[in-house]
């Protein structure tokens, strides 16, 4: 089995955290996704330099921005800032939105640029929420989940959501009509109250299609008997260490406030 890209995105700190999160909640978040093969960009929004050097299969740490429209725009590595771009879009950002914006290939193979919303609400107690993203260039797809095919003809750009049970399980892409496996099976653990997105990324003329996780956490409901929670957050193909989740979780905090002191310019 293969590796599998791993985005983790904390929206939820803790209870001593109430104020900053509130200030937040006026603000947008904004997490740009990298799945365009072979394309390391520099980013810009609304003209200034966000990111240089953003390689495929990699995400921003989530952004939080003022309500408005952002002028997005990915150039080469190393081409002037006046330069006209590979791909560029405009970000319409509201008060407490969260966005996941996508950079990938259309299903013809063309480079685009896709914007996700990512609101679940509450996910019931005791469960988890898979959502599978396809933004890859290949045939429409169904998806099997232990065996057991939970999402059918999900197309490019398209999103599903299937509620599943915590814990491990094995996920298997098959070309619809076909069968033909499009990405060996890959392993993720899905954890209690916690919404995974897997994206479909690449060209499968290539022979790279692959796997994004992005993982939304702190959305448990609450629990209406008795319930045992899994606790902690991982994904794998092999396997996927319980020390490196704890990390990042440690760390999510950290990657809040720095997106936060990002504060580019917006237009009225």
């Amino acid at each position: 089995m293969r590796r599998l890209s791993v985005i983790v995105m904390i929206l939820v700190v803790g209870a001593g955290t109430i104020g900053a999160a509130t200030g937040a909640s006026l603000k947008g978040t904004v997490t740009i996704v990298h799945g365009l093969p072979g394309f390391t960009a520099d980013v810009y929004l609304d003209d200034e330099l966000l990111l240089d050097g953003f390689s495929p299969t990699t995400a921003t740490d989530p952004l939080q921005l003022d309500p408005g429209a952002y002028d997005l725009a990915l150039r080469d590595l190393g081409a002037p800032a006046d330069s006209e771009p590979v791909l560029s879009d405009t970000l319409s950002v509201s008060a407490g939105s969260d966005l996941s914006v996508v950079v990938h290939l259309t299903q013809g193979g063309t480079e685009t640029v896709s914007t996700f919303e990512n609101s679940f609400g509450q996910v019931p107690a005791g469960g988890s929420l898979l959502v599978v993203r396809d933004v890859a260039a290949a045939p429409s797809f169904w998806v099997r989940v232990d065996g057991r095919q939970r999402i059918q003809n999900l197309r490019s750009g398209n999103e599903r959501a299937v509620q599943l049970e915590p814990g491990p399980h094995l996920l298997a892409l098959e070309a619809v009509g076909s069968g033909e496996k499009l990405i060996p099976p890959s392993r993720i653990r899905l954890d209690e109250g916690v919404v995974q997105i897997v994206y479909v990324i690449g060209e499968e003329s290539a022979g790279n299609l692959d796997l994004m996780l992005q993982s939304v956490a702190n959305l448990r409901s609450r629990p209406t008997g008795v319930l045992t929670g899994v606790g902690g957050l991982a994904a794998e193909r092999d396997a996927f260490p319980a020390w490196a989740t704890l990390s990042m979780i440690i760390a999510g905090s950290g990657l809040l406030l720095s997106a936060m002191a990002f504060r580019p310019r917006r237009h009225d």
